[in-house]
């Protein structure tokens, strides 16, 4: 028999990692891993798992108030917790590189992409000359699968899209072609066919490259399609660590096969929920609604009718006018022709021209936690004005009441009334902004993308809280997204946009089962499926045994 050939030695090296705040609480206790050159770890757990601490770790960061009390971490053969802070500046971007959720927070708006990409270069010190730098920033936008023109390199982060704005965080990341990347959420908050092709990049740099890859995220189908292993966190510590396919078809925890059961897939049967027979006329029409920006024309002749007790999805690719559309029927876009019925009755364009029982009976939830919440008010503050706004009348006992049942409908603590937005996690701000809509008691929720920054736990959660309300109180439901599982486990009714145009509407699973349009083909077929990225790992491995 032959040699069996070595493992490759491991970039990275993190053992016992112990990070403790003020207080002295662990916020992560005695977690371990490695990862070798070209593989990536998934890394995964609800929020507050401490699964970011644990990436940033690896740059030598710490969040205010938190310090790394114990353990060890080796980046490229360097002791990171020995560095002082010039130490752990030079490490970043030369030998550990970041990729953020939203890389609109690490570009700056008044410098082209060209110039930012080369500034890293400049600051770690890379090639000898400006030349050298250009021809790396142009092979690192290549790489990404952008333009490498000098227009393209001119052009300022407003003037791209969403996807080709997250590519360019990644160029930014690679450019200095560090052996290790560390990738937050990145397609969080893209739509499936960008997300795909995010994914199919990432994957691609860490083989071709031989970087090192550590993947933080929420999203178990991206796992099971981009991992090579994954480790399961939860309050701090390792829950489970070992193969994505071993683990996601045998896993051995609770927590773990919690994470798997709550996670939607689009390979799973649709929804099937007995509505009762429509009246003559939904509690919401549109009909006809074209909407845009200047000149730009975004929405053409949508219209549809939304039922009570009913949930629409809206899905689409970034731009295809979904949040435009939310916007225009809550009155924050009053840019718009066409005809808006509420209840049989004209809706104002204008928000502030609308009644007050108008106002509180269609809530609106942003799709940013981060912008959607008074960042000097506190939680309990925030629910409370929008309890003031809609429902006059009520005694302070009464309000206070309120308050804190609507956190504790959404899965809060009611202690939480008593902290500022930046004390909570992203996806506890959006259970907030849910709160904040339901203490209204409205009779249509508009819902912008507002399940996109949850983990798979909190999203069932908040999914089964929408559902008993849709059951018990009749609540309807416009439901924006792009995630088309969330879609088939959930909504009656699709309505797909496609560049501002209705393409396909029906009931969720004859739409999602049977497309009939190839944009509605296409956004199925790049949906991540954990189901299906094993089969697809199973036929990989038997093909590979047959070769």
């Amino acid at each position: 028999m032959g040699e069996t050939a070595a493992a490759p030695q491991a970039v990275v090296e993190v053992r016992e990692l112990t990070v403790t705040i003020a207080s002295g609480r662990e916020i992560v206790s005695d977690v371990s891993f490695s990862i070798a050159p070209g593989e990536v770890l998934g890394l995964v757990g609800q929020s507050g798992s401490g699964k970011t601490t644990v990436g940033m770790a690896l740059l030598g960061y710490e969040r205010h108030g938190a310090r790394m009390a114990g353990g060890s971490i080796v980046v490229d053969g360097i002791d990171v917790r020995a560095l002082d802070d010039a130490g752990r500046r030079a490490l970043r971007g030369r030998n550990v590189a970041y990729v953020p959720q939203d890389p609109r927070a690490s570009l700056n708006p008044a410098m082209s992409i060209g110039d930012q990409i080369g500034e890293v270069l400049e600051i770690i010190g890379f090639g000898a000359s400006h030349g050298e730098r250009q021809e790396a920033v142009r092979e690192a936008l290549e790489d990404v699968g952008l333009p490498m023109t000098d227009e393209f390199l001119k052009r300022f982060p407003h003037q791209l899209s969403g996807g080709q704005l997250q590519r360019v965080g990644i160029a930014m990341a690679i450019v200095g072609k560090p052996p290790v990347l560390v990738l937050d959420e990145p397609t969080t908050g893209l739509d499936v066919t960008t997300q795909d092709r995010v994914l199919r990049l990432v994957r691609r740099l860490c083989t071709e490259h031989g970087i090192a890859g550590l993947y933080v995220t929420h999203d178990l189908a991206v796992v099971a399609e981009i991992a090579d292993r994954v480790l399961v966190m939860n309050l701090g510590r390792t829950v489970e660590e070992g193969g994505v396919d071993e683990l996601f078809r045998h896993p051995r925890e609770t927590y773990t096969q919690r994470l798997l059961a709550a996670a939607p897939d689009i390979a799973d049967p649709p929804r099937v929920r007995a509505l009762d027979d429509p009246g003559d006329e939904g509690v919401l029409r549109v009909s006809g609604l074209a909407a845009g920006y200047h000149r730009n024309q975004v929405l053409h002749d949508v219209s549809f009718e939304l039922q009570a007790g009913e949930c629409l999805a809206v899905v689409g690719e970034s731009g295809s006018g979904k949040s435009t559309l939310s916007r225009a029927l809550i009155g924050l876009h009053p840019q718009h022709t066409g005809d808006v019925r509420w209840r049989g009755k004209s809706l104002p364009r204008r928000a502030e021209r609308r009644s007050r029982a108008m106002v509180r009976d269609l809530q609106y939830i942003f799709q940013s936690p981060f912008t959607a919440l008074n960042p000097r008010a506190t939680i309990g503050d925030s629910i409370l004005f929008a309890h003031k706004l809609t429902r006059r009348g009520a005694s302070s006992a009464e309000r206070h009441e309120a308050v804190l049942d609507a956190l504790e409908r959404v899965g809060l603590d009611r202690s939480a009334a008593e902290l500022l937005p930046n004390r909570l996690s992203g996806g506890e701000r959006q259970r907030v902004a849910i709160a904040r809509a339901l203490v209204t008691k409205p009779k249509v929720l508009i819902c912008d993308e507002i399940t996109s920054a949850l983990d798979v736990i909190v999203q069932a959660q908040i999914v089964d809280l929408l559902g008993e309300l849709q059951e018990q109180e009749g609540l309807s439901m416009l439901f924006v997204t792009h995630n088309l599982a969330l879609v088939k486990s959930f909504a009656d009714r699709v309505l797909v946009l496609n560049k501002g145009r209705v393409v396909e509407t029906g009931e969720t699973g004859a739409v999602l089962s049977d497309p009939q349009d190839a944009y509605t083909k296409s956004l199925m077929r790049h949906t991540p499926s954990i189901s299906l990225a094993l089969e697809e790992r199973e036929r990989g491995v038997r093909d590979a045994s047959r070769g």
